[in-house]
């Protein structure tokens, strides 16, 4: 549906160009569209009008903790959400997600509610409120929107962990004639926007003639800040991109942004079985919106147009798709401040059973125990009513 509504909209956006010859101006990607489908996670749930008045503004915050087994595939999802709420009046906020149990986090100063598919909050803010959630999730719908794709495996003392950015997508892109001044300067703007961390600002390329479809559908990925550590009962001897520290072999690196989408870490001579924690963070475009041949500005470069508007429309599109990934669930602001942090530590379970879209292989026997409580709770015949506070 959103790859749907996302052609539409490049469609919508081409059609004045094939009407007129003359020049015109065309939105280019940031803060939205175009990459799609998810996250924000989506479910197939009946909606519920969601309402946030236009004097409360929303900011999320949230940490993804996903439980990996042994080839690590993922066997558990939790998704910490705090909304910060600012500003006066009645809220409703619908927040959509396949999920399993929801309970108030520490510091909540309200209580969720729960429908199939929907994590519900009602109620009124004064001034400042904080939301704040633990949710556990159903594993299968919720896999293949997870940054990050692990594989973990053992061949006599040798561990191998594969870590790879899993957020890849094709989309449309469009081409056509435009000014090389223009094109330079709104490269050095977005620039500034990425190292800055800040959300894109919408803005358009003027584009003389004919716009049209680039032949092949460009494919993308959010940048992925990883870091990461094995910790193994017996000091390794060595370590392949990783460095060795005592007991643990830690790691950190930038999955895309020109750089590799996946990375291996070996090591050797680690006895028993290693307790895994890794965390991935979205990312600036930092690589790909530097100036060529150390150029301090896009403006002092000699690449032709064509080649401008193409780095440009796709180093945003990586933007908009790392944007994407900050907010994993759904902040009910749409132009609100978005931070995730995805977490994968080790997890055993007590009756293993594949998961449909999980990464598998290798013969490792991480045996860290973590519970895994999982609680259905029977969806409701309509919303529960919360008490101000």
């Amino acid at each position: 549906m959103r790859r749907a509504l996302a052609a539409t909209a490049l469609a919508a956006a081409l059609a004045p160009a094939v009407a007129h010859a003359d020049t015109q101006q065309v939105l280019l990607p940031g803060p939205t569209p175009y990459p799609t489908p998810s996250p924000p996670l989506a479910t197939t749930a009946p909606t519920v009008g969601a309402t946030l008045t236009f004097r409360i503004r929303a900011s999320s915050e949230q940490r993804v903790t996903a439980g990996v087994a042994d080839d690590g595939s993922v066997v558990a999802v939790r998704a910490l959400q705090k909304l910060r709420l600012t500003g006066t009046g009645d809220y409703l906020i619908v927040v959509q997600a396949p999920v399993l149990d929801v309970r108030a986090a520490a510091g909540s100063q309200s209580q969720p509610g729960q429908r199939r598919g929907q994590i519900l909050w009602a109620g009124f803010a004064s001034r400042r409120r904080l939301l704040s959630a633990q949710a556990t999730l159903r594993p299968g719908p919720v896999l293949p929107f997870l940054p990050l794709r692990l594989r973990a495996s053992r061949d006599g003392d040798r561990y191998m962990l594969t870590l790879a950015n899993a957020t890849t997508t094709s989309e449309v892109a469009f081409h056509g004639a435009a000014s090389r001044a223009e094109l330079a300067s709104l490269l050095d703007r977005t620039r500034r926007e990425s190292l800055a961390g800040r959300r894109l600002t919408p803005v358009y390329a003027t584009i003389a003639g004919p716009v049209s479809q680039r032949p092949q559908k460009p494919r993308i990925a959010a940048p992925l800040r990883v870091t990461g550590e094995l910790r193994f009962p017996r000091a390794p001897s060595a370590a392949a991109g990783g460095v060795v520290d005592g007991h643990s072999v830690r790691f950190s690196f930038v999955l895309g942004d020109e750089q590799p989408l996946a990375r291996r870490v070996e090591v050797t001579g680690g006895g028993g079985a290693p307790r895994l924690h890794v965390e991935a963070r979205p990312a600036a475009v930092v690589r790909g919106l530097r100036p060529p041949a150390g150029a301090a500005s896009w403006r002092s470069t000699r690449l032709p147009p064509a080649a401008l508007l193409r780095t440009l429309i796709d180093t945003r599109m990586q933007l908009v798709r790392s944007d994407q990934y900050q907010a994993f669930l759904a902040n009910p602001d749409p132009v609100g401040r978005n931070r995730t942090s995805y977490v994968y530590e080790t997890a055993a379970v007590r009756h293993r059973a594949p998961l449909a879209g999980s990464s598998g292989g290798g013969s490792g026997t991480l045996v860290i125990l973590l519970a895994i409580v999982g609680a259905i709770v029977a969806a409701g015949a309509g919303l529960i009513a919360w008490a101000h506070s």
